[in-house]
């Protein structure tokens, strides 16, 4: 047989094939580098120009109107927080990495096409650069109204559904069109495919799909109880409609009162939210538990001296959920098997007005837990704050774990100031005032009735979840607040009073005559017994009655934690109302009571008290610790009457007449109430403290006793 060689243009062209492919192909590779490279322009352009905005709030208005000044050197010294902003900036550069990863992938198929004109590929990839970030903005604007960086909510054709949706289906036909162009080979199809799978599930996962649907069973062998500790931050009794508000704010809350054990007469011993969970967790008054103010230093405390610890003492699971933890860094140390909210550190104030597209979208997900965990959950981001998230995230991590008995301790922040969120919505009971100054009061509702709405979900969620079988639920506010209500006002039983008395102030914890701002709710329910029977209980409850109440319902002894609470299960209507109960003021500024308050005074008048330990948390600085103990007004609630001193008020002691509202002069009282012994015991109380009695009214109080 004789062998021929093919002509030679037979073997020309199939070279010229060959060469002409390989040509291609490299063309292809440098082209999707180019779009790389371009794209990792654009992005890093994007992550300076939005950080050089907020870096210049932060590092340069912020200082200027705020004060931060005062404590930027201990920020910038500070080993834990350097390492918390390394972190931050290190997650940020990672989430603009996958989004030029994301661009990349999206377009760099049909972009590195050679036979597409260098002009239109430059123009398209500008184009699909620009539509992202108007993408991402309309997210943004959809989710997180409120934030600055979501000004094209006010743009109708933007925030038009049609506009989202046919743009999110123009970057998804172009990721579909690229990832198939990219994918010629049968190695890259796999790789391609398991990527999309794998972001596909990451992105489920990331944006809070409940980790089980799945009703418990129980938890533990089911021989004790679930007890659940529910607190809404700043909520007035008042303010509610079970006790006689029309405002129609809480029909949640005035529900699972209906069936509760409601202690009407209930107090906090401090109206600031830390001091009363200390007080909460310890049952004890702050003069005893040593958290006299926020942001004290830990070296002051006994955290183990607390209820979590206790409880794990007695088999249970101890979880912790607070959504804003700037002021309140209670956590592991207390006994806590597992925390839901955001890390507390003197980051978390700096990143308070941190404005971000992407960060806003991730910081809420379990991906922002652990990439922005000062961000996550955190209400003091009050237009970047998620409610929702923040209920599913409790029940997750509830079902966790049920092999043991649950002790949960959960707050919810929304009515605290500044009094808004990422929506305002009107009220219908209530107008919009026009004075500024009365606006608070109407945006203060406007939170009462998105956390009722907040608290309704979250306890359908515990039933749904099967965790309130055998369940208590204790329902408290950890103080009130102050809006210059004609209600808060007190009035002279005499017309020849020597002085008067400013008992109508703004805030809370700045003034122990303000009764709006220490009345609290109080209420424990039942699920699955009738340990609490519903109904009003009379008689004076406080915060500090919780934790021996919790013991009352184990029936394990209480006498070794020297609590100075009461159960409110096993004491009696005279016990409580003949006892003493103590109130007394936080750290004040004056931009608290100031009609024209404004984040930016609170804190250039509070900041200067403040520095950062060497783990990157702020702390009130020592040398203000008497300071702030010196300007505390004190006061003791016996039955319905109040006894009160006030700093700078001389030897003039204040008698309130709590129900009637009415005050009187100390030296000019003549009636039955028992006021020498309730001096004694304020005296007896505050015995010592820097600023305190300091006309010397005490002594007379205790030699006579």
């Amino acid at each position: 047989m004789l062998m021929t060689n093919p002509p030679v243009n037979t073997v020309t062209r199939t070279s010229l094939q060959k060469t002409s492919l390989q040509k291609t192909s490299v063309q292809k590779t440098s082209l999707q580098k180019i779009v790389l490279l371009k794209y990792t322009l654009l992005v890093l352009g994007l992550f300076v120009f939005i950080g050089l905005i907020n870096g210049y709030q932060i590092l340069m208005v912020a200082p200027d109107t705020v004060g931060m000044k005062a404590f930027q050197s201990a920020m910038l010294t500070s080993p834990g927080f350097l390492l918390d902003l390394g972190w931050f900036l290190f997650a940020a550069l990672l989430v603009h990495a996958a989004l030029i990863l994301l661009l990349w992938l999206g377009t760099a198929g049909w972009l590195s096409r050679p036979a597409m004109p260098e002009r239109q590929r430059r123009l398209s990839l500008y184009l699909m650069f620009f539509a992202m970030c108007i993408w991402l903005m309309m997210a943004n604007a959809r989710q997180y109204p409120n934030m600055p960086s979501s000004f094209i909510k006010h743009n109708p054709v933007l925030m038009a559904d049609l506009t989202f949706y046919l743009l999110s289906a123009l970057l998804a036909a172009s990721l579909i069109a690229s990832l198939y162009l990219l994918c010629h080979t049968r190695l890259r199809q796999i790789a391609m495919g398991g990527l999309v799978v794998a972001v596909t599930g990451l992105s489920l996962w990331a944006n809070g799909v409940p980790e089980s649907n799945a009703k418990a069973t129980g938890w533990g062998d089911g021989s004790k109880p679930n007890i659940l500790v529910l607190g809404v931050d700043s909520l007035r009794p008042d303010e509610t409609g079970y006790f006689g508000s029309e405002g129609e704010l809480t029909p949640n809350i005035d529900q699972f009162l209906q069936q509760s054990a409601v202690y009407v007469d209930s107090t906090t011993p401090y109206a600031r939210t830390f001091p009363a969970w200390m007080s909460i967790l310890t049952g004890k008054e702050p003069v005893n538990h040593k958290g006299r103010f926020n942001l004290i230093n830990y070296d002051y405390l006994n955290p183990r001296e607390t209820l979590p610890w206790w409880m794990k003492a007695q088999g249970y699971r101890t979880v912790y959920g607070f959504d804003e933890r700037r002021f309140n860094n209670i956590g592991e140390a207390f006994g806590y098997d597992a925390i839901v909210g955001p890390r507390p550190g003197a980051l978390g104030f700096v990143l308070g007005q941190y404005d971000h597209p992407m960060v806003n979208l991730l910081s809420n997900t379990r991906i922002g837990k652990h990439l922005f965990p000062e961000m996550y959950l955190n209400r003091g981001r009050a237009g970047n704050y998620d409610p929702e998230r923040y209920n599913q995230a409790l029940i997750d991590e509830i079902l966790a774990d049920n092999s043991k008995p649950l002790f949960m301790t959960a707050h919810f922040l929304l009515p605290h100031f500044p009094w808004y969120s990422r929506e305002m919505e009107p009220l219908e009971q209530f107008e919009m005032p026009e004075d500024p100054a009365e606006k608070f009061a109407y945006q203060y509702r406007v939170m009462l009735k998105q956390v009722d709405r907040q608290f309704g979900q979250f306890m359908a969620q515990l039933e749904a979840a099967g965790a309130l079988e055998n369940t208590h639920v204790i329902l408290l506010s950890d103080h009130g607040d102050g809006f210059k209500f004609d209600k808060d006002i007190l009035t002279p039983a005499r017309d020849d009073m020597p002085f008067e008395v400013e008992s109508n102030t703004r805030g809370h914890a700045t003034n122990v005559l303000n009764l709006g701002q220490y009345q609290v709710l109080l209420a424990a329910r039942s699920f699955g017994s009738e340990v609490f029977k519903p109904g009003n209980v009379a008689g004076n409850a406080s915060l500090i009655d919780i934790a021996p109440t919790v013991f009352d319902l184990l029936q394990v002894p209480d006498a070794d934690k020297n609590m100075d609470g009461l159960s409110l299960l096993s004491s009696t209507v005279e016990e409580r109302h003949t006892r003493n109960l103590f109130l007394e003021s936080g750290f004040k500024t004056l931009s608290v009571t100031a009609d024209d308050m404004t984040e930016e005074k609170l804190l250039k008048e509070g900041i200067k008290a403040y520095t950062v330990d060497p783990q990157g948390k702020l702390v009130v600085r020592k040398i203000w610790y008497e300071n702030i103990l010196a300007s505390k007004h004190r006061a003791v609630i016996r039955g319905d009457w109040q006894l009160s001193m006030i700093p700078g008020m001389g030897d003039y002691l204040v008698l309130t007449n709590i129900p009637e509202k009415k005050w009187w002069n100390l030296a000019q009282y003549d009636g039955d109430a028992d006021t020498a012994g309730m001096l004694r015991a304020l005296c007896e109380h505050y015995s010592g403290e820097p600023g305190f009695d300091e006309a010397a009214v005490c002594a007379n109080a205790l030699s006579a006793n």
